[in-house]
Formats: C-alpha cells, structure tokens, sequence
C-alpha cells in the first residue's frame, strides 16, 4: 500500500500475503492507517493498481477499495 499525498509518496506498507488477501487486506489497511495515523476521512481518494501474479487478488482490493470509497 503507498499513501501519496499529491505525487509525493508519503508513506507505504508491504506485506506477503498476495494469496490470502481475502483473509489479510483489512487487517493490513487498520495497521497502516494506526501506524500513520490516518483516518479513512482524511483520505481524497483510493485507487488499485492491478495485480500481474493474480486476477483474484486484484478483484479482491477492487472490492475493498470501492467498499471503502463509501466511505469518503
């Protein structure tokens, strides 16, 4: 995950975990946000970048992102 403020990257987090992403992708999003101290409100802005290795995996962030841009 990068958290890019304009196109300046601000912070990032990476995890393995590409093949239970179903399983991991929240719980990831709460520790980047806890560690950065970012609220979802404070966010413009979600966007997924397509995944080479796994079509599921990039439907699965897709999903999430769009769950979350509900949000904003």
């Amino acid at each position: 995950m990068i958290l890019k403020q304009g196109n300046k990257k601000i912070a990032s987090h990476q995890w393995s975990g590409l093949y239970q992403l179903s399983e991991t992708l929240i719980p990831e999003i709460d520790k980047f946000f806890k560690k950065g101290k970012i609220k979802l409100t404070d966010l413009k802005g979600i966007k997924v970048i397509p995944s080479k290795e796994s079509m599921v995996s990039t439907r699965i962030a897709k999903a999430i992102a769009l769950g979350l841009r509900t949000e904003l």
